[in-house]
């Protein structure tokens, strides 16, 4: 039987998270019924390194245009949709953050099918018509969370949802890497709060140094803002972390590829979003690795932790944050193990990669009809 092709089409690997997620779904694909290549604008950042390691083929093409001119859009639309044709994928599966009709209507003139996975909460506002087009145009779309679907598919036949997987053989419980105690000057008796996140003004790390500063555990522990932190907002948190005295009791770590081996030496983690996210894959790394994690209530993190609501806390609350910190910090060990082996139920039952890859097959071979 000839193998099914997929064109995943990602932007950029510039967030490790999604670029990550992505590469990692496309190399547990079953070689003997699927062929996976990837397109991307650039090939910059040191994630990319993980893509031409994979073995997996890539192209380096502007597979996306400018939506104005309009007279300067329709030809690249050509120029892209020639260049589909010359790979002959049989699906397109964009992997974009955010709409743009350009790659779903060249994808449909080189006679490919196409389809998107809706990785965050917006829809509505400039970008609701190009939305509207990749839903018309696709034969499927993958979305990350129950409010997702129930917000902007309804009832729509194409929309799945299948959820970001963790690969359980990376992420799971392991013994400390106490070189990074050494690395970063944290003494054995400190506990550790570590954040994985895109520091973005969305993921609230402002309210989570706040909250930090308020808790009584400061003292004896040390929060770790894992992320890209050298842009503006960055430099303002570093101000801010100097304004409330923090001094080394808060670490910024900057953009980190070793994010399984700083889970080790971590008590607790805690992802402090302000606003709606898809279905952040930190969470389940964190969960996968037998850390206790603690999030805010909204659209993506609430999934997440449905079964376990008293470590959902209110948005843009420092002082939530900081009562989380001090409880869960000191809680007791057996309520604790009770915690953690909801959270492995929890990645085994819905998060596991094994389930997402399988889900995806499934929907691929469903497109096709094979």
């Amino acid at each position: 039987m000839k193998r099914i092709r997929i064109l995943y089409a990602i932007p950029n690997f510039d967030t490790a998270s999604t670029g990550n997620a992505m590469l990692k779904l496309a190399t547990n694909l079953d070689k003997d019924l699927f062929e996976p290549m990837i397109v991307c604008l650039h090939d910059r950042g040191k994630f990319f390194q993980q893509v031409r390691d994979s073995g997996i083929p890539f192209y380096i093409y502007p597979y996306l245009s400018d939506l104005r001119p309009r007279f300067q859009l329709a030809k690249n639309i050509l120029h892209i949709s020639a260049f589909f044709r010359k790979l002959k994928p049989d699906i397109v599966f964009s992997y974009n953050y955010i709409a743009n009709y350009s790659e779903s209507i060249a994808a449909r003139l080189a006679g490919c099918k196409f389809m998107y996975v809706k990785k965050n909460m917006g829809w509505k506002g400039p970008s609701y018509n190009q939305w509207r087009i990749n839903t018309a145009l696709a034969s499927a779309i993958i979305v990350q969370n129950t409010d997702m679907m129930r917000e902007f598919f309804p009832k729509n036949p194409k929309a799945s949802i299948i959820s970001l997987g963790v690969d359980t053989d990376e992420f799971k419980p392991r013994t400390a890497v106490n070189r990074l105690r050494k690395e970063f000057h944290i003494a054995e008796s400190d506990r550790i709060v570590v954040c994985v996140a895109n520091i973005i003004p969305k993921k609230g790390i402002d309210y989570l140094l706040k909250g930090f500063a308020i808790s009584k555990s400061r003292e004896r522990t040390v929060l770790m803002i894992v992320g890209d932190d050298d842009h503006p907002l960055g430099r303002e948190l570093h101000l801010l972390k100097n304004t409330l005295t923090l001094g080394d009791r808060v670490i910024f770590t900057g953009k980190r590829l070793d994010i399984k081996d700083i889970l080790t030496i971590a008590d607790m983690f805690i992802l402090p979003s302000t606003g709606n996210e898809g279905a952040p894959v930190a969470i389940q790394e964190a969960m996968a690795s037998g850390i206790l994690v603690v999030t805010t209530d909204t659209a993506g993190n609430r999934d997440q932790l449905r079964e376990l609501p008293e470590q959902l806390i209110p948005v843009m609350d420092h002082g939530a944050i900081a009562e989380a910190i001090d409880k869960f910090l000191e809680i007791d060990e057996s309520d604790l193990k009770l915690i953690l082996e909801k959270q492995h139920m929890i990645i085994a039952d819905r998060y596991s990669l094994k389930m997402e890859v399988e889900k995806h097959e499934a929907l691929y071979r469903k497109i096709m009809k094979r």
